[in-house]
């Protein structure tokens, strides 16, 4: 017997499936006639959808009614499962007779469904289309047999299993209502859909073109994967059981013997189509979401092809066929161009091995050609995985004009704010002629000379006399008012240098600073100096038992060999009295008032004192100067302001990350991987910026400090993983396009254009942000007449330390480059939750940051303030979190390094390296971004 014979079994099975039990043995008679074999054939089948049938009785049946309806035939009319419309467009009623019918039209049942007609009839019961006269819509009305209507625990359970199913709704499945009764019969009223089966328009017109069967296809899985997402196996997935409404859409049907995964055993499995089904299921094994995953590739092929995938003369052969490694045909034998993509999915759907096949059937939208798998996957209500996330097709890739002018206006933008950065900038107002290695010298030697003799440890550092600054901002209105920072006396940047005849206890804090560790030890002392190598303050520990060449009662030592390391001329100088306390003991002290040479004007005075003969203390004393004692400057009222936003915001981004990081470990649902990689790179980063810029002792204890450092990038690594555990799957549910670049970056795919066009993107905002918050917004208050604002220095960020500084400036510009916009995008998903809207997130998000910046600014530098604010808050919601990482990087370059024209400058070496470093970025950016593209022969021309 020939494959076309086949074919006309599984027709007399349809057709025999479309009469009552009792009236098939007359038609088998008719149709058959004489031919044993083909009686047999049609038969077998027959027992198998019997099965079907009595399963119906099982609870089972309740989850398929709850979803759909029953089950008719695979050739009934377009109602069939609980659906709708006739197998044509044009037709609307069973042929049967309108006597033979529980109902006849006009019929009102349960005082809401009017009855229009009879649309099909089964071994399982009937499907009437009425009109719901309360809601005003059409529906279908699915009576249920006699037997589950009268079986008080069957009845129960399928109450019970319509309960639960009414809590699934998806567009391509067809939704069910309600279950109600009627004159004791027991039926589920569902969506009618006018339309047509695919099985009849295939039947029709051999198969769909190849974008209509792409885009039936994903509707398909997206259906598929939203019945799987509620626990519920299909087990009848074929053509017939898949609806095309009037405008196209597909509509998933008949689940009349779909089940709860894991409740299928036995005879039980064996239930369904033997034409779709998977090799599993055909011998009763176990059945998985992979089971219709296989009888989903069946249907893709006769969907690009027209062609059944596997032909058989009979049952057992088909069985045979399924269960050894014989593929089917290819598709490409069938339909010459087909999409490469296409024949490889649907091979993969119909692999032996359920293991090998896709797990999900968004997996399978997502290998379809074109299309956006992401799109699928919203669609379906379901969350794409990271690794659908970063396979997106969005390609990225910018066209040679529109790269180019991106790269020029970075450099553009760079050489402004290199210029500008002189208007702005406190290091470029004050003299900066000596290194930090001449001044640590010249430190050094001083302190020799006052009888402090080589160190075992020394350290040195940059500092910024933020008092002075605020005196001259409070008393002096005058558009010059920073011009006299140029004198470099008193010193707004100063240089300090600490020995110890021991090494330094660094344990706590890895690092050396002015203050910390302690001036405990004797021997140890600390220098201070101005820009120019004048002394200004000088402490030293002196011994804590006196010995004979030092004694107490020596002689005071030459306070004017201190004056003149100062600077300053003594003769100019008149005693006064001590008022501030040396710091340790003494067996002299003495003070004078006067002036500093280049200003005559600035009241001054100085404190000294010595112990055996050795000064211990030195210092000037300024107006502004405030004894240790007297109360902290707690800072403006705007600075209050900001400092509890930013602690609130920081606080109320970390108690939700840890509670939304616990909830999706909890449920699954976090990119673990993605998430141990940032974390091992935030690790190494900060590896890396402690062997390189912390305090490091040849002793026992650089162990412990190792320990220390160890434990402390520990705590930061796990807080990044936290933090993207905690928002990561939420964005991916809603904005996975925010991510894309990202995931790829994350997961190696260094080299796609998506990925170089956000960070040339990031470049661009970030420089355009310097310049609006930094720079415009603190010249604005000059334009209107206003004196210059407090000149730009962030210490201890920018230590103006030359190369030095670079590994410490790089480790934590990477750092605040990844922590900022994960609290962005964490606080926009806040605010999404919080408003319902994007856009009107978006908003919020920039008010609150507008607040934040504005604080910090006079009234004119305001609205540059809310452009910065919005360039940061645009770039991440426009082109997502990687050009927002981006920006943000670049921006940190005025907070990390001394920015500069001056290239010559000594502290020039600690900006150009970093700036060569992050346009290396850009560049390779900007190249990555254009996606093989040439820049030449015409290619930028053209575009």
């Amino acid at each position: 017997m020939k494959s076309e014979r086949w074919r006309q079994v599984d027709d007399l099975f349809e057709q025999a499936l479309e009469r009552e039990p009792a009236e098939r043995a007359a038609f088998l008679d008719a149709a058959c006639a004489s031919d044993a074999s083909l009686r047999r054939e049609v038969e077998e089948m027959l027992r198998f959808d019997a099965r079907a049938a009595d399963f119906i009785e099982t609870p089972v049946f309740g989850v398929a009614a709850a979803l759909i309806g029953a089950r008719l035939t695979p050739a009934r009319a377009s109602a069939e499962g609980g659906g709708a419309g006739a197998r044509r467009s044009g037709g609307l009623f069973d042929s049967s007779s309108i006597d033979e019918s529980r109902f006849i039209p006009g019929d009102v049942l349960a005082g809401r469904y009017r009855i229009v007609g009879l649309l099909g009839r089964g071994g399982m019961g009937e499907v009437f289309r009425a009109d719901d006269l309360k809601l005003k819509q059409p529906v279908a009305l699915k009576f249920l047999p006699e037997a589950l209507s009268s079986g008080g625990a069957a009845l129960a359970r399928f109450y019970q299993e319509v309960s639960f199913a009414r809590q699934v709704s998806h567009r391509h499945v067809c939704r069910v209502y309600d279950v109600a009764e009627a004159e004791g019969s027991h039926f589920i009223s569902m969506e009618y859909v006018r339309g047509e089966s695919l099985s009849s328009l295939l039947k029709r017109i051999g198969r769909l073109p190849e974008d209509k069967a792409v885009e039936t296809a994903r509707q398909l899985c997206a259906g598929l994967a939203a019945v799987h997402d509620a626990g519920v196996l299909h087990r009848d997935l074929k053509p017939a059981n898949v609806m095309l409404d009037e405008r196209g859409d597909v509509r998933i049907t008949d689940f009349g013997i779909a089940a709860l995964a894991g409740d299928v055993r036995g005879a039980e499995a064996t239930a369904g189509t033997p034409a779709f089904m998977s090799p599993e299921q055909l011998t009763g094994g176990e059945l998985t979401a992979r089971s219709d995953i296989y009888s989903l590739g069946l249907v893709l092929y006769e969907l690009f092809t027209g062609k059944r995938a596997f032909e058989a003369s009979s049952l057992p052969e088909l069985m045979r066929l399924r269960q050894s490694d014989t593929q089917p045909s290819s598709p490409s034998s069938h339909v010459r161009d087909l999409d490469p993509a296409i024949e490889r999915v649907i091979f993969r759907c119909l692999e032996r091995d359920p293991d090998r096949r896709p797990a999900t059937a968004l997996q399978v939208a997502a290998a379809l050609p074109g299309g956006d798998p992401l799109a699928a996957a919203l669609a379906a209500g379901e969350t794409p995985s990271p690794e659908m996330v970063a396979a997106a097709p969005k390609q990225g890739a910018l066209r040679p004009a529109v790269a180019v002018s991106l790269l020029a206006t970075l450099f553009v933008l760079i050489a402004v704010v290199c210029f500008t950065s002189k208007d702005v900038a406190l290091y470029r107002m004050v003299p900066l002629d000596k290194s930090p290695e001449v001044l640590r010298d010249r430190a050094a030697e001083l302190a020799k000379r006052l009888g402090y003799p080589a160190p075992a440890d020394s350290a040195y550092g940059m500092g910024v006399d933020r008092e002075y600054l605020r005196h001259v901002s409070d008393t002096d209105a005058s558009p010059a008012r920073w011009e006299r920072l140029k004198t470099g006396q008193p010193a707004a940047i100063y240089f300090w240098y600490r020995q110890s005849p021991h090494a330094f206890d660094v344990w706590s804090t890895g690092e050396v600073w002015e203050n910390s560790p302690a001036l405990t030890t004797p021997g140890m002392a600390t220098v201070t100096l101005d820009t120019l190598g004048r002394l200004r303050s000088f402490r030293a520990a002196p011994p804590r038992v006196d010995v004979a060449a030092a004694p107490p009662e020596a002689s005071p030592p030459d306070w004017n060999a201190l004056f003149a390391e100062a600077g300053l001329d003594s003769s100019r100088f008149r005693p006064s009295t001590s008022t501030w306390v040396p710091p340790h003991p003494y067996t002299a002290r003495a003070a004078w008032e006067g002036s500093y040479p280049a200003r005559p004007e600035m009241q001054i005075h100085v404190e000294a004192a010595a112990y055996g003969g050795r000064p211990v203390y030195f210092e000037i004393i300024d107006p502004w100067d405030r004894p240790p004692a007297a109360p902290e400057h707690l800072g403006s009222t705007r600075e209050r302001a900001l400092g509890i936003l930013l602690l609130s915001v920081f606080f109320v981004a970390i108690l939700g990350g840890v509670l939304l990081a616990w909830r999706n470990l909890r449920l699954g649902r976090g990119d673990r991987k993605g998430a141990f990689r940032l974390a091992a790179f935030v690790f190494c980063v900060f590896i890396f910026g402690w062997v390189f810029s912390a305090h490091h002792v040849a002793t026992e204890e650089e162990a412990s400090n190792f320990i220390a450092e160890v434990r402390g990038t520990l705590f930061l690594a796990c807080f990044f993983w936290v933090v993207y555990l905690a928002f990561e799957p939420f964005v991916r549910r809603r904005w996975p396009g925010r991510i894309v670049s990202w995931s790829r970056l994350l997961a190696g795919d260094v080299r796609d254009p998506l990925v170089g066009r956000d960070l040339l993107v990031g470049a661009v905002f970030g420089v355009g942000i310097i310049l609006c918050h930094f720079y415009l917004s603190d010249i604005a208050p000059t334009w209107l007449g206003r004196p210059p604002r407090e000149p730009w220095f962030d210490f201890p960020a920018t230590r103006l330390l030359g190369l030095r500084s670079l590994a410490h400036g790089l480790t934590y510009q990477i750092y605040a480059a990844l922590l900022q916009p994960f609290i962005l995008l964490f606080l926009l998903l806040l605010l999404y939750i919080l408003l319902r809207r994007e856009r009107l997130a978006a908003l919020a998000l920039w008010a609150l940051a507008t607040l934040a910046l504005g604080l910090t600014k006079e009234a004119p530098g305001v609205p540059f303030a809310a452009l910065a604010a919005f360039m940061a808050v645009w770039v991440l919601y426009r082109y997502g979190l990687l050009a927002s990482i981006s920006a943000t990087f670049f921006l940190h370059l005025n907070i990390f390094y001394p920015i500069t024209s001056e290239f010559s400058a000594w502290y020039a070496g600690d900006f150009l390296p970093a700036l060569v470093i992050s346009l290396a970025l850009a560049v390779y950016g900007f190249r990555v971004s254009l996606g093989g593209r040439s820049l030449f022969r015409g290619g930028l021309l053209e575009d």
